[in-house]
């Protein structure tokens, strides 16, 4: 209850003129509880960057459904995370700003994810990356600069699309199979 009281205060008034007095008011609780689960109100947009993410996660699982190429299933996850935050401005907001609280992925099963895809487009010989952690890197900090451009800037109709191929390069998939992936179509959630 207090994290998604705290998505409806930022959504109205910003991350930044919140005090944590103006959350555990929102949220109707004791400053004891609010401090029970969280320090400082960093903590709390991290906590509200997982919350968002396995939202997201959760819409962006059933696209997955029966897709094992790696390199597709991070597009798709690309794909997603900048359409959902160009829609949701706040939550994109919120995954910007706790994008350095973020340890290869804003939620545990985020990170379990990417870690997945990417361990397994290594041993498959998908990816060709020196490092696991510094691919995790890499796309993650991708994306959050991807969602942050397009929360500030006009950006091309395409701009998802780029961002896809340039980061499937970055991993080691040839320029025009990354081109291939990044140009295909959401594909419709399954079940």
């Amino acid at each position: 209850m207090l994290i998604e009281t705290s998505l409806k205060v930022v959504a109205q008034r910003g991350f930044d003129a919140p005090t944590i007095d103006d959350f555990i008011s929102a949220a109707d609780v004791a400053r004891g509880t609010f401090y029970n689960y969280f320090q400082t109100k960093d903590e709390l947009l991290t906590a509200m960057a997982g919350h968002v993410a396995d939202v997201i996660d959760a819409q962006i699982l059933p696209r997955f459904v029966g897709i094992d190429d790696p390199a597709r299933r991070i597009a798709i996850a690309i794909h997603s995370f900048i359409r959902i935050s160009s829609q949701d401005p706040d939550w994109g907001w919120i995954l910007v700003r706790s994008l350095p609280h973020a340890g290869g992925g804003w939620s545990e099963e985020m990170r379990r994810g990417v870690l997945a895809d990417i361990r397994r487009g290594r041993r498959i010989g998908r990816f060709r990356i020196a490092s696991v952690q510094a691919a995790v890197a890499l796309g993650i900090g991708t994306l959050g600069a991807a969602i942050r451009t397009v929360l500030v800037e006009r950006t091309p109709t395409d701009f998802s699309r780029q961002i896809v191929a340039m980061t499937l390069q970055g991993l080691g998939v040839t320029p025009r199979e990354a081109e291939e992936v990044a140009a295909l179509p959401l594909p419709e959630p399954r079940e």
